[in-house]
Formats: structure tokens, C-alpha cells, sequence
């Protein structure tokens, strides 16, 4: 069903719009910043770009049922009340896309030497791995609703293990089991972390009408850092 080429993941090769990305995430105003660790930065985005070894998987299966905290797919279980209870408002909810997506271990390994010599440059470099997959993530993400339109089915957003009630690592392994990472050298820790660290899992729902795309509408976490329901 869902058929996506590397050339739809659309990654910044912009340094500029990366520095200012980074620039915000490491809590520098842009403005601020001095020609010299202006510079600093750009060299570690271009390492870090020079790096960058994207692949990712895509599968999907078919919802056969779920329940107050459950949703089951053929060969994988969602275990979330909040998503299960989304569902309940969807038209014929029928589909469960599983990703990962991953920047590669380079990343990783130049970090760990960088780390040999300052504090700087890998807070920064991991700074940029960090804006860069969910980035990778969010075109992934776009282009799987694109191919689910296609077959008549709206989608809800993306959810990640560790995010909403969905636990870490039972959820990583869930996807893991599922989708069998190793075919793009990403691997899932007993603690539920990814290997290499810049890598994105996720699932999304299919169906015939999506009139909320997140459960942030219905949770009453009001002060959740993770909040969507403006972005709806």
C-alpha cells in the first residue's frame, strides 16, 4: 500500500536555515551569536550533513481491533488508552503504518570524538541530529499521508513510544518486532533507546475519516511540552 522513495524524504542542505534551527534549540537567539561560534557551528552542520546516512522503513497492516487501552494490527499492539480511545471517534479506522526513520551511526561516532575534546561542538552536533530526523521525520510522515489518500483514507499524525501514554520501551519493542530494523542497521536497547541515536519510530492511523488527528483535543494535560491540538 504505501510505496515511498528515499527521494521524497527531503532533508535542510540549507546551513543557514540549519544554523538558525540549531541556534534556537541549543537556546542562542541568533542575533546573539558571535561571528566566531557562527562559523564554529556552520563547520559542525557540514560535518554533521557529510554524515548523514538516511534510510528508513515502512510497513503497514491492518487494524483488527481495539479496545479501552489496546489497539491491535496484525503482528503488532499499540498499548495507549489515549490513541485507542482517538479511534473511537474515526470513521472504519482500518489501517496502522509503522516507520522508523534514522540519520546512520556516523553521527554517533563523530560525536563520541568530539566529546574527547570539548563540550561545544557535540551539544551542537547533537543538536543538529536531533532538528534533522524529526525534520526527516515530519517529510516521512507527509508523504505516507500523500500514498494513504490515495487508497481513501485520511490519517491521524504520527505518535512515538515515550510520547502521550504510550510507554517507551514497550512500545519501541512492538515497532521493532515488527518492522525488524536491522535491514537498515537501527537497533532497539532493552531500556527501549534506538541505535543509532538519531533515529525516529512512529505509527499512524488510516481510515475513512479522521475528524481529530491526536488525542490532545480529549487530554487534559493542558501544560503537556507536547501538545498538538493548535496544530490541528
Amino acid at each position: 500500500m504505501i510505496h515511498i522513495s528515499p527521494e521524497d524524504i527531503k532533508l535542510y542542505d540549507d546551513v543557514e536555515t540549519l544554523s538558525s534551527l540549531i541556534c534556537e534549540q541549543i537556546g542562542y537567539s541568533p542575533d546573539s551569536v558571535s561571528e566566531q561560534i557562527h562559523s564554529r557551528i556552520t563547520d559542525i552542520i557540514q560535518k554533521g550533513l557529510n554524515a548523514v546516512e538516511l534510510e528508513f522503513l515502512v510497513r503497514t497492516t491492518a487494524i483488527t481491533g481495539w479496545e479501552k487501552a489496546n489497539i491491535d494490527g496484525t503482528c503488532v499492539n499499540i498499548e495507549s488508552k489515549k490513541w485507542a480511545n482517538l479511534l473511537n471517534t474515526m470513521e472504519s479506522p482500518e489501517v496502522l503504518c509503522c516507520f522508523i526513520i534514522t540519520l546512520g551511526k556516523q553521527i554517533d561516532i563523530i560525536n563520541k570524538e568530539l566529546r574527547k575534546k570539548n563540550l561545544f561542538d557535540p551539544f551542537v552536533l547533537d543538536a543538529f541530529g536531533s532538528v534533522l530526523v524529526e525534520k526527516a521525520a515530519d517529510h516521512l510522515e507527509a508523504s505516507i499521508g500523500i500514498q494513504l489518500k490515495k487508497n481513501n483514507y485520511e490519517c491521524s499524525r504520527r505518535f512515538s513510544p515515550g510520547y502521550c501514554d504510550w510507554g517507551l520501551k514497550s512500545g519501541q519493542e512492538a515497532i521493532c518486532r515488527f518492522l525488524a530494523p536491522g535491514k537498515i542497521r537501527v537497533r532497539c536497547l532493552t531500556t527501549g533507546t534506538m541505535v543509532p541515536a538519531k533515529s525516529v519510530s512512529a505509527v499512524m492511523v488510516g481510515a475513512k475519516c479522521v475528524p481529530w488527528k491526536t488525542p490532545c483535543r480529549f487530554c487534559r494535560e493542558i501544560k503537556c511540552p507536547y501538545r498538538r491540538e493548535k496544530n490541528e
